[in-house]
């Protein structure tokens, strides 16, 4: 009879962080996608509006209306910043995600290979056992038929 692998709940352990950690991995990668969306329509839509404020100093708009051009064109720059630290703050996240991925897997494939020897050694014990067994039923024959020869 062959025994259980005795890291079997270490093995299923290490498979389930894996797959917490893949999972997600999964999760941060769709904000960090989401939050490079964000980012992106604010300096497109900085670039719009800067377009309409050139447009307007073209025609000669009126000092109170550039000024507020200028003025929502600072709010869309400081907007457009701190998207950029919240973009790379994901991104670091996606880093550490994957570090802790390649970690779990690597931990996963670990258990295999030692269950895989264990597997191994165990079938290499069973079959010594079971050869012994039939090394000792062909002896007790022949000691039979010798005796029996007599």
């Amino acid at each position: 009879m062959t025994r259980p692998f005795p890291l079997e709940i270490l093995k299923t352990l290490s498979k389930t962080r894996s797959d917490q950690a893949s999972r997600k991995l999964g999760q941060v990668n769709r904000r960090h996608n989401e939050e490079q969306k964000k980012l992106d329509m604010l300096i497109r839509f900085r670039e719009d509006y800067e377009g309409r404020y050139q447009a307007v100093m073209q025609v000669g708009g009126a000092f109170e209306t550039l000024m507020n051009f200028q003025h929502f064109l600072g709010r869309l720059d400081e907007a457009v910043r701190q998207q950029q630290v919240v973009v790379a703050q994901v991104g670091s996240e996606v880093s550490q995600g994957q570090v802790t991925v390649q970690k779990a897997h690597r931990q996963v494939r670990s258990m295999e290979v030692l269950s895989e020897r264990h597997c191994s050694k165990e079938q290499e014990r069973t079959t010594r056992i079971e050869q012994k067994a039939l090394d000792e039923q062909v002896g007790q024959k022949i000691a039979h038929l010798l005796s029996e020869a007599k």
